[in-house]
């Protein structure tokens, strides 16, 4: 009797009891009309992160509805039929360079301060070797040129808060680090901590390139702090 009672209350529940289904949610994709980017959202992003043009440019793409976790289509490559202007080719010719973001930083006379820059790159390997590209009137500039050494630290996905915090203020009137994680280098160069990697370096030789210097250095301590991809210059703006 326990049985059967079991046995039908089982079967009553299957029937008033919905069962879930799994959502497959989508999402509306745009299409950049000048280059083919595809940007999936709501809306159109303010600016192209490929080619730099602004959301006016953008499509919406209605041919059919792509799921969230679709594998991503493949890059549409098509000519520009109508050149702009040279002053804007130029500008957008520019915003095609791919760039990474860093936190270069540098202490001197007891002083520290850091400053993003989307210029380091790596010359040679024997010597590991690399370079950067830091603007004359910026606090970091003096203290490198004062101590002869910098730090790397290279972005994560999720260093916005870092490139702002970086970039938008001088270090002659605010402490950068304030709040911030870091560590002193073996050079004595303070580090982030929440990076992928980092690197000291010291200044082998120099390039005035008008209102920037181009400092080449020598790679004397390098750290691997966490696994993922760097952040690039595209991706902070189509994220920010």
């Amino acid at each position: 009797m326990e049985e059967f009672f079991f046995l039908t209350l089982m079967n009553y529940k299957d029937k008033i009891t919905p069962k879930r289904e799994e959502c497959i949610c989508l999402e509306k994709r745009w299409r950049c009309t000048v280059c083919g980017y595809i940007h999936t959202g709501e809306t159109p992003p303010e600016v192209c992160p490929i080619c730099g043009v602004d959301a006016s440019l953008f499509e919406l793409v209605t041919d059919e509805a792509q799921p969230v976790a679709a594998k991503a289509d493949k890059p549409i490559i098509k000519p520009v039929t109508v050149q702009p202007d040279k002053e804007t080719a130029i500008r957008q010719a520019l915003y095609r360079i791919s760039y990474g973001l860093y936190i270069i930083t540098a202490h001197a006379d007891g002083r520290d301060n850091g400053q993003c820059a989307n210029t380091c790159f790596q010359v040679t390997s024997d010597p590991a070797r690399i370079a950067i590209g830091i603007n004359k009137s910026n606090y970091t500039h003096e203290l490198i040129q004062k101590s002869g050494k910098f730090g790397v630290s290279v972005l994560n996905q999720t260093g916005h808060d870092y490139a702002r915090g970086f970039g938008y203020r001088s270090g002659r009137d605010v402490n950068k680090f304030e709040g911030v994680a870091a560590h002193r280098g073996e050079s004595g160069v303070l580090l982030l901590d929440d990076v992928l990697v980092t690197m000291e370096a010291a200044v082998t030789g120099q390039l005035d390139a008008g209102t920037h210097t181009l400092f080449l250095g020598d790679v004397t301590a390098g750290e691997i702090l966490q696994e993922g991809d760097p952040m690039t210059y595209a991706f902070f703006r189509a994220t920010k």
